[in-house]
């Protein structure tokens, strides 16, 4: 009876194989054979899914920035009876500690081509899908996720500029040829130019946020996120680099050990060259690995070598690679590893599920309790967010029952804390206990310096939030009811004073006053305090904007006389117009491509405005008095001509606001703007060099910076010093002529890592300055304050630049 079986399942394999065109069939052309554009990869997948009697289903998850569609393909060996739904929902019970069917099936997620130029990935998923879909495993219960492609924005960018570039059949080996470059769009990134891999926890993009979405209804168990590195390398996959988060599952460890054995055998039976446990670390909370093992999973990067590869590409050990031999490692690797992990299910099951039991019970935070009072909640909605993103449960409305030792984010000290505090409360025993230990617990413990991004991001620190961590429970619930429309004459007032604190609102606050006709000033030495003047305006455009403003959660305080009770009188010349502002984003390939993407989106998506992004062979030859700001993004800037120095000067003079970030400060050959110089000796060992050569680099840190809190761009920030997200390793001596608004101390606190050679060079350094020059203002940033869009109170500052312009 058994044989019996078993040769009607084999039969059923071989006629659904038979019926299903394999992706050369397909397409028309052999896999490896030119890169296939996104929207084939859909109409495969599509095809797939329609021809395999039930066994997969293509999955719309989402639209890109460009309108491009997001899917993934589930492909699912289900006892009879079970459905999906039934699966989702009660891995999901589980997960929270709820007696569910033990017979749960494995849950898989495969991820290809998250920076659209590795593009073998995609091509890899082609194969892959066909594989299992034309010869299905039916030995285990199992559900398979396939992403073939999280960016379709950048792989299309690659491929059509590729194609473009390309005018060999079959590409050209040399690698100095044109077609191993990408043109000045890269596809690499979306269409905002963020890194899709760096993104996973902070979600600002809006392919991640709904990938996410989809990722967390189903949890998978184990993530395999497939990449490519410079095509001068060979292939790289786990066990993963130190430094590791210290508080990573030992289970989760020892599978990655075991999944690799299963990879080098295979690796070492076809001849293939590899390495492991180097430059692929398991630190930073938003890369495709880390941020699966942080929710449970067994999450790896795998790396071909392919970048820059071409369809084909000679390399200097005399060695050639082809996007087929990449393609055909990443396609062995992706079935290998979907085979080691039916084979290993109930280890991998066992592990995830420990780690959530754990997290629920017993987690290793360092506080049990994360308290954040009531007072710092306005300008925390961000913070907010990230953790409602993150299915992070927090309390509000919470009391603190009795004073009790805390400790203090801010002055990083055990203090007391008094009973009659509410506010926030965040529980450490939740599912989602490390991914709270990452990003709330006070230090990350960093066992090698050795890593290839950020080494610090604590997000009470970053965002400016008094917060406390205890391990005793002193908190319990508390009503409080306020509604700051509960008034019926609220919208009856000549005037209302608002105090904008950090709320990320304000701009949509300011647009609708000034569209309504409403008069809009500041104060420029009371903390940047708003004044909205309805005098002018008719009863129907005042009622109007109070409609468009009721989901705004700003409060506006109504005032019937123009007579201060505090300060200056609202006629006072102390209270300057606020107008909505004309920006020229300056665009240019010497441009820091992500900044250049962030200045997109801050300006676009977070703070509505319309700007110009105009080439820089095209601005001097437009009229320069049409903005009100230009901005020139970081980048390899060289002075400009002195015809067009004279230009922005005069534009300068007469009332315009220059933002220079970073390198940029060097078209002006701004004397003031100094660079120090490095006075360290180097000496090492051939075998020590590139540690050594960590002594000059600051990675990624948090640096404690002091505020100039009377400027109004330090208006809506309460504290003497902030923290600020530093990449930077030049650093500019404190000028004569420019006002000092952020700078460091003698001593900063740094944390994360900085060099030995550098943080010598980081004490009395600017980091934000702004120079006068008649009516106008040169404005350097010397950091980027978006990064990654990594909320931050860096951010509140270059808002504060179209916000707080006539100071």
């Amino acid at each position: 009876m058994k044989n019996y079986f078993a040769i009607l399942l084999l039969l059923g394999s071989i006629s659904l194989s038979a019926q299903i065109k394999s992706p050369e069939e397909f397409l028309g052309y052999p896999i490896g054979a030119k890169f296939t554009y996104h929207h084939q990869i859909v109409a495969y997948s599509r095809y797939l899914a329609s021809q395999s009697n039930g066994l997969a289903q293509w999955q719309v998850y989402g639209q890109t920035s460009e309108g491009r569609e997001q899917g993934q393909m589930l492909i699912a060996n289900l006892p009879s009876g079970v459905s999906l739904e039934q699966v989702q929902q009660n891995h999901q019970k589980r997960i929270q500690g709820e007696k569910t069917d033990t017979s749960l099936p494995v849950i898989i997620n495969l991820s290809f081509n998250v920076h659209g130029n590795e593009a073998a990935g995609s091509e890899a998923a082609l194969n892959t899908l066909y594989a299992l879909i034309s010869k299905p495993n039916q030995s285990v219960p199992y559900v398979i996720l396939i992403d073939p492609c999280i960016n379709p924005d950048g792989r299309d960018a690659y491929v059509t500029q590729y194609n473009r570039r390309n005018y060999i059949s079959g590409g050209n080996p040399d690698p100095n040829d044109q077609e191993h470059y990408e043109g000045i769009t890269s596809g690499r990134y979306n269409h905002f130019s963020f890194d899709l891999n760096r993104d996973w926890v902070w979600q600002t993009q809006k392919e991640t946020q709904q990938r996410l979405k989809f990722y967390r209804s189903w949890m998978p168990m184990m993530h395999a996120d497939f990449h490519e590195q410079s095509f001068q390398h060979s292939y790289y996959f786990p066990p993963a680099a130190k430094p590791y988060l210290n508080f990573i599952a030992q289970s989760t460890k020892d599978l990655q050990e075991s999944v690799g054995r299963s990879f080098s055998k295979l690796f070492d039976e076809k001849k293939w060259p590899y390495f492991t446990s180097e430059v692929y670390d398991l630190l930073y909370p938003g890369y495709g690995d880390t941020y699966p093992v942080l929710n449970g999973a067994l999450g790896m990067t795998l790396e071909q070598g392919g970048i820059r590869g071409g369809l084909i590409s000679a390399k200097s050990d005399g060695d050639t690679i082809s996007l087929v031999d990449r393609v055909k490692h990443h396609s062995a690797l992706a079935l290998n590893l979907v085979e080691w992990s039916l084979a290993n299910a109930e280890s991998l099951k066992a592990s995830f599920y420990g780690v959530h039991d754990k997290s629920r019970t017993n987690p290793s935070n360092k506080f049990a309790y994360y308290f954040v009072p009531e007072e710092e909640l306005e300008k925390g909605q961000e913070f907010i967010q990230l953790l409602e993103k993150n299915n992070i449960t927090y309390l509000k409305d919470m009391g603190v029952s009795k004073s009790t030792k805390v400790y203090d984010y801010s002055s990083m000290k055990v203090v007391s804390l008094l009973d009659n505090f509410t506010g926030l409360l965040i529980p450490a025993k939740q599912p989602s206990a490390p991914l709270i230990q990452a990003l709330l617990d006070p230090m990350i413990a960093l066992e090698d310096s050795m890593t290839y991004d950020i080494t610090a991001w604590n997000l009470f620190q970053l965002n400016g939030l008094k917060a406390y961590g205890t391990n005793e429970n002193v908190f319990s619930e508390v009503k409080i009811c306020f509604d700051i429309f509960a008034n019926p004459d609220w919208d009856k007032h000549m005037v209302y004073s608002v105090n904008p604190s950090n709320n990320k609102l304000i701009h949509k606050l300011i647009g609708a006053a000034i569209n309504a006709g409403v008069l809009v000033t500041f104060s420029d030495v009371q903390s940047g305090e708003i004044i909205l003047s309805m005098a002018n305006i008719t009863e129907e455009k005042r009622q109007k904007f109070f409609q468009s403003i009721k989901g705004l959660d700003v409060f506006m305080s109504p005032l019937d006389s123009y007579r201060s009770k505090s300060s200056y009188d609202l006629g006072s010349p102390h209270f300057k117009p606020i107008f909505i502002p004309k920006i020229a984003v300056v665009v240019d390939p010497v441009n820091d491509v992500n900044q250049q993407g962030e200045l997109a989106y801050f300006l676009t998506q977070k703070y509505g405005f319309k700007p110009s992004f105009i080439p820089s062979t095209q601005l001097f030859k437009s009229n320069l008095f049409n903005y009100t700001h230009i901005i020139y993004p970081d980048g390899k800037h060289a002075a400009l001509s002195n015809t067009n120095s004279i230009l922005l000067t005069d534009w300068v003079k007469k009332g315009g606001k220059l933002i220079l970030m970073e390198g940029a400060r060097k078209i002006l050959e701004d004397k003031d703007l100094v660079e120090k110089e490095d006075t360290a000796k180097h000496t090492s060992t051939y075998a020590m060099r590139e540690r050594a050569e960590l002594s000059n680099t600051t990675s990624g840190n948090m640096l404690q910076v002091e505020l100039e809190k009377t400027h109004p761009l330090a208006f809506r920030i309460n504290d003497t010093s902030i923290y600020i997200l530093n990449q930077v390793s030049d650093f500019v001596k404190l000028p004569k002529d420019f006002t000092p608004v952020l700078k460091t101390s003698s001593k900063p606190n740094i944390m994360g890592f900085v060099g030995a050679n550098k943080k010598v060079q980081l004490a009395n350094s600017l980091m934000l300055g702004v120079k006068e020059v008649d009516k106008g203002k040169i404005i350097w940033f010397g950091f980027n304050p978006l990064f990654r869009a990594i909320p931050n109170q860096g951010q509140t500052i270059f808002e504060n630049c179209f916000l707080y312009t006539e100071f």
